[in-house]
């Protein structure tokens, strides 16, 4: 089916593709984070725990929010049927997509107190 070589480039073009994705989704987490003044560097106190919780949120837990929120809304899509019946469909949505998604894109970069 496939020869050596065409297997090869297809892995390379495969990790390409998978390095360039996350490329993506970790700039598209920066761009949309909120890059007001935060506690930590309105009164020009940078610590080292500042600067690991800034880069932690920014490689790892906002581009889990950002999926997470897409997923929610999945989820919402298909409970709306049965959050109609009950008459409940905005509460259902703000608790699967606005929470997940304020929590994602609204609160300043490394502050995780909400």
């Amino acid at each position: 089916m496939f020869d050596f070589h065409t297997k090869r480039i297809y892995i390379i073009h495969m990790n390409k593709l998978t390095t360039t994705i996350a490329s993506l989704i970790a700039l598209a987490s920066i761009s949309m984070a909120d890059v007001g003044t935060t506690s930590n560097t309105s009164n020009n106190n940078l610590t080292v725990e500042s600067v690991f919780a800034s880069i932690g949120d920014v490689l790892l837990v906002r581009p889990v929010g950002t999926a997470v929120t897409v997923a929610n809304f999945g989820i919402f899509a298909v409970a709306s049927p049965f959050a109609a019946m009950a008459d409940a469909t905005d509460e259902v949505f703000n608790t699967l997509v606005v929470e997940p998604a304020e929590y994602t894109f609204k609160r300043d970069l490394g502050d995780f107190s909400r």
